[in-house]
């Protein structure tokens, strides 16, 4: 295959790696912003609470589902993430003919 045929499906993979991994970081930050995350967080007698390390802080409810529509956002990007970074590593250890 020439560097033709695989140029823009590196593009694509790379476009799909580099969005996992900003999607991640913005997670990240947010959630050490906020106090947590909703996926370890609980929602108690009308209240909602994020949670990080065993610590609970109280948000509102569109806090709340921002932050667990979020961090499903991760469960479906980071695997995608891991299958480019894999498929770009493999790409440019391949030898080149």
């Amino acid at each position: 295959m020439s560097d033709k045929e695989t140029n823009p499906t590196k593009i694509i993979f790379g476009i799909l790696f580099g969005a996992a991994l900003i999607n991640f970081i913005a997670f990240f930050i947010i959630a050490v912003l906020l106090g947590g995350d909703a996926i370890n967080g609980m929602i108690k007698d009308g209240h909602y609470y994020l949670a990080s390390h065993g610590r609970y802080t109280e948000v509102t409810k569109s806090v709340f589902n921002y932050s667990r529509h979020h961090a499903y956002s991760v469960f479906v990007t980071h695997p995608i993430g891991m299958v480019a970074a894999w498929y770009l590593g493999r790409v440019s250890a391949s030898p080149k003919m």
